[in-house]
């Protein structure tokens, strides 16, 4: 039987945070997806920054702050300007083969689909979300729902109290949305609710008759020649809409020249332009975010004119309708809205004019191959060159490649005294996987006691042995063990089944000191289609080993700022605040971020 969430009280909570503690779940639905692999992928061309009348010392200097600042925490990033493309790329383990989550950057997907319908006569903005749903009203429907419409939805204004937490705890999302009160009358406020989008997109499954990626593929996503692309599902088998949908930076570019020409692309008008730009028009002042001005129909407004798809961590599209500029950008930041350095760094060089002030022909066409060295300096690993270092292209690149080459020579020798031999932590365990795959990806622990290591020509392989449940203990059964291999300064990809699906997994070991000038070595574990990393740190105190786990996007950090009120999402944060203790800080730092010591046998 599933309960409304309104009788849930402290269990609803209880069930949230049991979904990051130490248990198998089992109980968990497998995580499906809808996907198109059969649309003819067709690439933007690439055009230089002086006939696009831009200037790429500018872009330069953007990219430089992008990829110096680790606030940024810049994975990949694509600019395009008049439906031509300047640069894409990703920084290693990421790349175009392996689709990123964009999280809630296809919000505005979902709203062009409700466009398209609304264009079709297939629904208006004014129907009652209820009305589409009549096996799921009865005397228990509250009021303010049975006078929510699409409107509402769009703008998320639905006032509704089931927002995203809701969908960890439920199984059939439709009817919890449908069951649960709204704090306050339906048109009234602006809340952020991922939960809005998602019944828009059981909405028009519904009225169309097919999946919202079938619904979109003519006249959407074949048009514009995105491929490959995947979403998941709910429980009941409807794309999220809010949330879940993978793509790449160039997709996510062609989105944002679609919206930028009022729904046309290549010069071939998909929608009437009067829907779109009814989409894109501010209808209300929001203040969840501090940067944003406004919100539209699952759009952010921005500071000068500007707009923008937002996906938490750094998902982005930016858009300057002016000058038809448009920059996507995937990221493992913390912050869960627009207002971060990264998109403030991309705003100041978007809005800065001389951006727009090519140099003369030769000068820009100079600094147009700088910048595309620059550029492949990032896809490499490597940070850019600053503007002082006069270093040529070809030098710099050796440089970095001979620093490159003796920092693995170091890392080798500190390996060596790990070669052969097990790793023991001491009274303590340390968990292998990223608490946010635990959480939002239905990923089970794995509890580490032991780690044995083999050294390789230009990898090692790490041995894990995971903790005994007290039944495995009494039967003594064979402890399970999990063998992956990190590449010596350089990330090794393998594909590791997670959740119940295959999951590509990139990890790196690389040399490092502590501040008191102790050996380090890191294990960077990245997993680049979820955007999420889990670093293992390990110092060497002579005999004994210290072991300190870190984990990116911060989620010590962004479950801090939900908790205590820095953060505001779907109208819960108070609520949360109220009813959590403060040992969550104890489970925060000594789980996600502990601390442990070991020894070697």
């Amino acid at each position: 039987m599933n309960i409304p969430r309104q009788f849930y009280g402290i269990n609803y909570v209880s069930k949230l945070i049991e979904r990051f503690q130490d248990v198998e779940m089992s109980d968990i639905p497998e995580l499906k997806f809808h996907e198109i692999e059969d649309v003819e992928e067709i690439p933007l061309e690439q055009e230089d920054t002086g006939a696009l009348g831009l200037n790429s010392k500018r872009l330069s200097q953007m990219l430089r702050q992008l990829t110096y600042d680790h606030m940024c925490a810049l994975d990949g990033i694509a600019v395009a300007k008049d439906e031509k493309l300047v640069f894409a790329g990703y920084r290693p383990p990421y790349s175009a083969e392996i689709r990123h989550i964009t999280n809630s950057t296809c919000k505005t997907v979902t709203a062009i689909g409700i466009m398209f319908a609304i264009s079709e006569g297939k629904l208006h903005e004014d129907d009652l979300v209820a009305s589409f749903f009549p096996e799921y009203e009865n005397v228990l429907t509250p009021k303010y729902v049975k006078e929510m419409t699409i409107q509402d939805l769009l703008t998320m204004r639905s006032g509704s109290k089931c927002s995203e937490f809701s969908a960890m705890v439920e199984t059939n999302w439709v009817q919890a949305f449908l069951m649960t009160e709204c704090s306050e009358e339906p048109g009234t406020r602006f809340v952020y609710n991922s939960m809005d989008t998602y019944m828009l997109s059981a909405i028009l499954i519904r009225v169309t008759g097919e999946s919202l990626m079938d619904y979109l593929k003519p006249r959407f996503f074949k048009p514009l020649g995105i491929n490959h692309i995947k979403w998941e599902l709910c429980p009941e088998g409807y794309e999220r809409g809010g949330w879940g949908l993978y793509i790449s930076l160039e997709g996510m570019l062609k989105i944002g020249i679609f919206l930028a020409n009022d729904g046309a692309y290549l010069g071939r008008q998909l929608i009437d332009p009067s829907y779109i730009r009814k989409m894109k028009d501010t209808k209300i002042v929001q203040d969840t975010d501090k940067l944003a001005t406004g919100y539209a129909y699952q759009l952010w407004h921005l500071p000068k004119g500007l707009y923008m798809l937002s996906g938490m961590y750094g998902q982005h599209v930016i858009i300057d309708e002016k000058h038809k500029l448009i920059i996507a950008t995937n990221a493992h930041s913390d912050k869960l809205f627009p207002d971060s350095k990264l998109v403030r760094t991309i705003l100041d060089c978007m809005t800065d004019e001389e951006l727009y002030r090519p140099e003369s022909a030769a000068k820009e066409g100079a600094a147009y191959r700088r910048l595309l060295q620059d550029f492949e300096l990032f896809h490499e690993g490597f940070l850019p060159r600053k503007p002082e270092n006069k270093m040529p292209y070809l030098a710099y690149y050796k440089n970095q490649q001979l620093k490159r080459a003796k920092e693995k020579a170091r890392l080798r020798e500190l390996l060596s005294q790990f070669d052969g031999r097990r790793l023991h932590i001491d009274q303590a365990t340390i968990k292998l996987f990223p608490y946010m795959l635990q959480g939002m990806y239905q990923c089970p622990p794995y509890t580490v006691t032991d780690i044995a290591f083999r050294l390789q020509d230009n990898a090692v392989k790490i041995c894990f042995y995971k903790e005994r449940t007290r039944k495995e203990r009494r039967e003594n059964s064979r402890r399970e063990q999990l063998i992956l291999t990190a590449g010596l300064n350089e990330y090794y990809t393998q594909t590791l089944p997670v959740a119940q699906q295959d999951m590509e997994v990139a990890i790196k070991a690389y040399p490092a000191m502590d501040e008191d000038g102790n050996d380090v070595v890191k294990f960077d574990m990245v997993f680049p289609s979820a955007g999420f990393s889990r670093l293992l740190k390990f110092f060497f105190y002579g005999d004994r080993i210290g072991i300190e786990c870190m984990e990116y996007p911060d989620m010590r950090a962004i479950m801090e700022r939900v908790l205590y009120g820095e953060a505001v999402i779907g109208g819960n944060t108070i609520d949360l605040t109220n009813k959590l203790p403060d040992s969550i800080r104890v489970f925060l730092e000594h789980k996600v971020e502990p601390n442990v010591n070991a020894y070697l046998s």
